[in-house]
């Protein structure tokens, strides 16, 4: 087969495209034969030459950069052609750069462990197993070793916890134990909500699949916090519970602290602060002792309008305009928080010497008067003895 010069090529593809235009142009009933028709056809057919030779070189270019370099040279010459994330001193998960393939690699041996690893996740306590996934399953490998310890047969896994690991397979929740051993089997089922299954001080969090309702089990599989609850977690080694708007506080040991009835508890490095549903606030220490017996957020003075006005004379055109004259209340307001969003925050008044003269039940106070207060949600005025004036 005779071999086709780059002039060669060049004058056939003129050629053709000249044709091109010819056809083109005679669907339009443009006929010109005249040197004006024949250079308007040249020039026409030499933009659109220059035109797809400028898009030949964008697909080579892309070509070029986007497979043969980053594919097949960029890993053979670049000297660090992988992100890696140590497992252990000397086991890493390897990314290539600039491509999707990953792996567990022994760096002491230079050694690839295992190919086409997707990720791997290592336990917050530092479990010897680490969850690794493959081809759309879970498995669990030694992070010391980079060995698989158990295969990759789960549709989803979950970090081991204290000795024990959450699972799903054939749509069921298991527990299992570093040999793979099932020993919690409750027909369990998995949460869509983004589920972490973790124990923590000998219990493990579980959602209800129906309605999303938490509860508690032991390493038994058996509830000991039955799936009721709207919210629940860990809290500095207390269990908070959240039911209805309402809050409570189990010890580590789930004997109960602080009922539900509460509308915010915060548990701190050395007290517990409980916002009570009588709208006080309290400090406990870890043994529920109370330390501070009253709590207040923010105390502020508040203004009243007075009948009297002041007289300002404007530069600008000699007028005058009334100014009213506000005071200043005898009675503070303070506030206490409700720890919650759904829940109002409330007020009550103090005196000058930060004696409390009304409790936090209100929703908000305004001076009217020097020791007059309108006090809402009931609309009463109060004095500043706390009285309720009629």
């Amino acid at each position: 087969m005779k071999k086709l010069t780059f002039k060669e090529y060049f004058t056939t593809l003129f050629g053709g495209l000249w044709l091109a235009v010819l056809w083109v142009l005679g669907l339009f009933g443009y006929k010109d034969e005249s040197s004006f028709g024949k250079a308007l056809k040249r020039i026409f057919a030499s933009c659109a030459t220059i035109l797809l030779v400028l898009f030949t070189g964008c697909v080579l270019y892309a070509f070029a950069t986007e497979i043969v370099y980053d594919k097949w040279i960029r890993p053979h010459t670049n000297e660090r052609i992988w992100d890696e994330k140590h497992i252990s001193n000397h086991i890493v998960f390897q990314s290539m750069y600039y491509s999707d393939k990953s792996r567990i690699y022994d760096k002491s041996k230079k050694r690839v462990l295992l190919e086409d690893v997707d990720w791997v996740v290592t336990s917050d306590d530092k479990d010897s197993l680490a969850v690794f996934a493959r081809n759309g399953k879970r498995g669990y490998i030694n992070r010391f070793t980079g060995k698989v310890v158990i295969p990759e047969i789960y549709s989803r896994a979950w970090i081991f916890s204290e000795g024990l690991a959450a699972v799903e397979k054939d749509g069921e929740l298991l527990f299992i134990d570093h040999s793979g051993k099932v020993v919690i089997d409750k027909d369990f089922q998995v949460h869509f909500d983004n589920p972490k299954y973790a124990f923590k001080n000998g219990y493990c969090m579980i959602k209800n699949p129906v309605d999303g309702k938490m509860g508690l089990i032991d390493r038994n599989g058996n509830w000991v916090l039955s799936a009721e609850y709207d919210n629940l977690f860990n809290n500095e080694g207390f269990w908070q519970v959240e039911k209805d708007g309402y809050v409570g506080l189990y010890t580590e040991e789930l004997d109960i602290m602080f009922p539900i009835e509460n509308t915010g508890i915060c548990v701190y490095d050395d007290v517990i602060e409980v916002r009570h549903a009588d709208h006080t606030a309290k400090r406990y220490d870890y043994k529920g002792n109370m330390v501070v017996d009253f709590v207040i957020d923010e105390v502020s003075n508040m203004q009243y309008e007075t009948t009297e006005l002041r007289n300002d004379a404007e530069s600008a055109d000699n007028e005058y305009v009334n100014n009213k004259i506000y005071g200043i209340a005898d009675c503070q307001r303070y506030l206490v928080r409700s720890g919650n969003y759904s829940t109002p925050d409330y007020y009550g008044l103090l005196n000058r010497n930060g004696k409390t003269i009304t409790p936090p039940i209100y929703t908000s106070i305004e001076a009217i008067g020097k020791n007059r207060y309108l006090c809402q949600p009931d609309g009463v005025i109060v004095n500043d003895r706390g009285e309720i004036i009629n």
